[in-house]
């Protein structure tokens, strides 16, 4: 019997308005009171979940920033942590500089953003979370020199550029020995420390738990909810995913759209 579902948010719990419907939190409590474990696993820091907590105000447990930080929301603390390397902190100052993209800096479960790129953020094809950023991100004037202020913990870095083909130049050039990247959005890297994603995240929490990683759900819908599907005892793909997650995972349900999460809970997790 399942005993813990894990969700991504963007694409997944959340519609193409950025909002939980009210089928999806019915099924949520409907869950929480059936003493089954709900965890968000999203590649946002603890920041930009805070737009959610009311509705999600019953949740323990959230995956963040893509398996870097684990963050237990009753008692308001980290139980699991895992920085990006110092030493690739500085060659990542070395390699954007000079460079049109936009930063994203994740430390100690806030986001970072420098101002003049938020200004023009519709050139990265990030305006879709202008809001978002706009209500929990800190704005700074030089990413580049918190950087180096805050190297010794940063957990996440998002780089934003302005085409596709930017992106994936600076993917080949990248030093992939220290860190794990992957694509984000349209135009867009995920860096997080190498070993880091949300399927060992997952498997980290099920052991604190003292569960079993059969007994757990997965829901996701893009590449970094990869790992977290094929580690978890079910994994489950939206109707709104890519084919890599329709191809991995063992089922599916309908999109983000037409409330897939809550047909999760109630066809898996409390049949």
């Amino acid at each position: 019997m399942y005993q813990l579902i894990a969700f991504d948010m963007d694409g997944t719990l959340l519609t193409n308005e950025q909002t939980i419907s009210t089928v999806s939190l019915k099924a949520i409590n409907q869950a929480i009171q059936a003493k089954k474990q709900v965890v968000l696993a999203t590649g946002r820091p603890l920041s930009e979940i805070k737009p959610y907590r009311q509705d999600l105000a019953s949740l323990q447990y959230a995956i963040l920033e893509s398996g870097a930080v684990i963050y237990d929301l009753q008692e308001e603390r980290m139980i699991h942590q895992v920085s990006l390397p110092p030493i690739f902190l500085q060659q990542l100052l070395h390699s954007t500089e000079g460079l049109d993209v936009m930063v994203v800096v994740m430390s100690e479960s806030q986001g970072y953003i420098q101002e003049s790129h938020f200004l023009s953020i519709e050139n990265y094809y990030m305006d879709q979370y202008q809001k978002l950023y706009q209500a929990t991100a800190v704005f700074v004037d030089d990413i580049h020199s918190l950087l180096a202020d805050k190297k010794e913990k940063i957990e996440k870095v998002n780089l934003y550029f302005k085409t596709v083909k930017a992106r994936d130049h600076y993917l080949e050039a990248m030093d992939y020995l220290q860190v794990a990247a992957i694509k984000a959005e349209k135009t867009g890297i995920e860096i997080t420390a190498r070993g880091v994603n949300k399927g060992q995240a997952l498997t980290f929490l099920v052991n604190y738990l003292q569960l079993e990683i059969e007994q757990t759900i997965a829901v996701g819908d893009g590449d970094n909810d990869r790992q977290m599907i094929a580690e978890a005892g079910l994994g489950i793909a939206m109707g709104n995913a890519n084919r890599t997650i329709k191809a991995l995972a063992k089922a599916e349900v309908a999109s983000n759209d037409k409330d897939g999460c809550a047909q999760a809970i109630y066809q898996f997790l409390l049949k």
